[in-house]
């Protein structure tokens, strides 16, 4: 069937099959390592009574710092301007800020680390799957304008509409999910999925609720097709559901029902998938198999695991024993076990009735068989080295960091593989907010459409963060913009890893402008005017103007020499440079108090002409 024709049920549950037999060998094979991970496998073979009182944590640890060594770091996000010019380098700049709050956010609305889950999946799994879309209720909440209730205020109404557009100026539509590589079924041959088969349980009750937010008022589809769905009177029971993806359709399938099909309006699938890079595909022609591919750094020791797991079960058995060893008696043993286990007092006739059995001597190969099992573990994994751990006979510091940076070579395709997922997801982001038009405010960051320029090219990196290395390359960043081998954008960008140079680079500038004798006079004039205090200094001035005026015309001051009446020496008002703010620059003598404080003073033409 074409993928652009409106699928049915019948073509979504044959493809639905058609993957899970794809998969179906994979996913046997990550049960498997789900019970070594969660430490509930079988220490035994199946018919042997032996006790497993302590199971190793070895395997959850190994992929547990894997995991916090690759993703120690902050998430990057580069974004190329479209085209030259200071315009393009402008909108990238505001892009990457913003599409790097709305990642992070996007990752913390869901209940775990979308992006540390991401990379456990690649590591213990070989192979990880990353979700991305919009919440419908967050977008119709936004749509949603609320209107006039019949016994409302004016006030109460308008304040509801404030706090609508508010909600709606800081709405966070984006998820971005990990989803377990188990419940999404893709091509496994490609790299860009055409079409995706999500496998999961849902309570009847949010069917009927999906089913319900897709209609009017009216009992009609806003769009597409729909078919109501009525959960009785069990709203919590499971009902299994195939959710359908492609490129033009999307549409769900519950108890051969089909709930809905609709265009997809979004222009992709909103999957993304990739193997670790552990594995190989299969040399057969005629066999597509994922689980050669999809491997995780456990699968190739899981033999070895298992074998410490029993040498440390055996060698605990043999101290529980050792420490409780058996009573042998020749009276009866019922009898003597109900009287030991009660506390009461042991009648018994000759001592030689009851001892303790002997307890064989353990071999010291016994004890150094798990030092072998450990380094074939630590030769796969690398596992000490992560924890920050000191292997034996290693005594320096560049020895440690010889073995750290071999550690760190192991897990180099999955980290490559984790930042190639999060660059698509960020793509996807990009690609939203530019098809369905929103414009949005996270954390301060505003992003449009506009700002996009229909470029959905990004990259994100996960970089090591370490104090001293970015000191140095800040450091060493600044000798060449000084020699001339580095611009300071690159320098910016780069050394500094700001995310928004081009405001950066305004910000400094607008730090230069303030420090303008003229700009500082200005600023002064405002913040008395906010404080409410030049009405009262331009009433002060005014009253000694006609104090003064009125001296004059009186023939002087009384006392005086007859000469021309001298107006008072008034104190000095400062301003932020320390400059007398009723004085011009020039010391050219008083200029009256309330004229630098109007607007029309230092205007942007006189900056250049006050420097001439």
């Amino acid at each position: 069937m074409p993928l652009d024709e409106q699928p049915t049920v019948e073509y979504v549950e044959k493809l639905a099959k058609h993957l899970e037999g794809l998969w179906s060998r994979t996913h046997a094979k990550w049960m498997q390592i789900d019970s070594y991970y969660n430490q509930t496998f079988q220490i035994w073979p199946a018919g042997l009574n032996r006790p497993e009182w302590l199971k190793p944590s070895r395997s959850r640890s190994i992929v547990d710092h894997a995991t916090d060594h690759q993703l120690a770091h902050d998430p990057v996000v580069h974004r190329m301007p479209a085209a030259e010019g200071v315009m393009h380098k402008r909108r990238a700049d505001k892009v990457e800020p913003a599409l790097k709050a709305i990642m992070d956010e996007a990752s913390l609305l869901e209940p775990s680390l979308t992006w540390k889950q991401v990379g456990k999946h690649l590591l213990l799994y070989g192979y990880a799957i990353v979700e991305d879309g919009l919440d419908g209720n967050v977008l119709h909440d936004r749509d949603d304008k609320p209107r006039k209730g019949r016994d409302e205020t004016e006030d109460d109404y308008k304040a509801r509409q404030r706090l609508a557009a508010a909600k709606a100026e800081m709405m966070m539509p984006f998820r971005t999910r990990a989803p377990h590589p188990a419940r999404v079924l893709l091509d496994p041959t490609e790299k860009d999925p055409k079409v995706a088969i999500k496998h999961t349980y849902r309570y009847s009750k949010d069917l009927e609720d999906m089913t319900k937010a897709r209609m009017t008022a009216n009992g009609k589809p806003k769009r597409g097709s729909v078919t109501k769905w009525e959960c009785g009177d069990e709203p919590f029971s499971l009902i299994e559901t195939y959710e359908y993806w492609s490129d033009c359709w999307h549409a769900m399938v519950a108890d051969n029902n089909m709930l809905f099909v609709e265009k997809n309006t979004w222009g992709f699938v909103p999957y993304s998938h990739a193997y670790a890079g552990y594995g190989q595909e299969v040399t057969s022609y005629t066999e597509v198999d994922p689980s050669y591919m999809a491997v995780g750094i456990l699968e190739p020791v899981l033999p070895v695991l298992k074998a410490q797991a029993q040498a440390v079960a055996g060698r605990h058995n043999a101290l529980m024993e050792a420490t409780f060893n058996p009573t042998g008696t020749t009276m009866d043993a019922a009898e003597l076990q109900e009287q030991l286990s009660t506390g009461d007092v042991i009648e018994m006739g000759n001592r030689g009735d009851v001892w303790k059995m002997e307890i064989p001597q353990l071999p010291r190969w016994m004890f150094q068989s798990e030092e072998w099992l450990d380094k074939d573990i630590e030769m796969g994994t690398f596992a000490r080295a992560l924890a920050g751990v000191r292997e034996q006979g290693v005594s320096t510091v560049g020895q440690q960091a010889i073995l750290s940076t071999a550690a760190g070579r192991k897990f180099a395709s999955p980290a490559r593989q984790l930042e190639h997922l999060a660059s698509r997801s960020a793509s996807h982001v990009l690609q939203l907010i530019d098809v369905m038009g929103l414009r949005l405010n996270v954390r301060g960051n505003k992003i449009s459409p506009q700002d996009i320029e229909h470029n959905y090219s990004v990259k994100v990196s996960f970089e090591l963060v370490d104090p001293v290395l970015q000191l140095q390359n800040r450091e060493l960043g600044m000798r060449e913009v000084q020699q001339g081998l580095k611009s300071k954008e690159t320098y910016w960008s780069a050394d500094a890893r700001l995310e928004d140079a081009t405001g950066e680079r305004r910000r400094l500038l607008e730090d230069l402008i303030r420090t303008d004798p003229e700009v500082q006079r200005l600023l002064a004039g405002e913040v008395l005017r906010e404080a409410g205090l030049l009405q009262a200094i331009e009433a002060a001035r005014a009253e000694e103007e006609a104090m003064a005026a009125a001296a004059q015309g009186g023939g002087g001051v009384p006392g005086g020499g007859g000469g021309p009446a001298m107006a008072p020496e008034e104190p000095p008002v400062l301003g932020p440079d320390g400059m007398p703010l009723n004085q011009t620059m020039g010391g050219g003598g008083l200029r009256p108090l309330r004229e630098p404080l109007t607007p029309g003073i230092a205007k942007p033409s006189r900056i250049g002409a006050s420097r001439a």
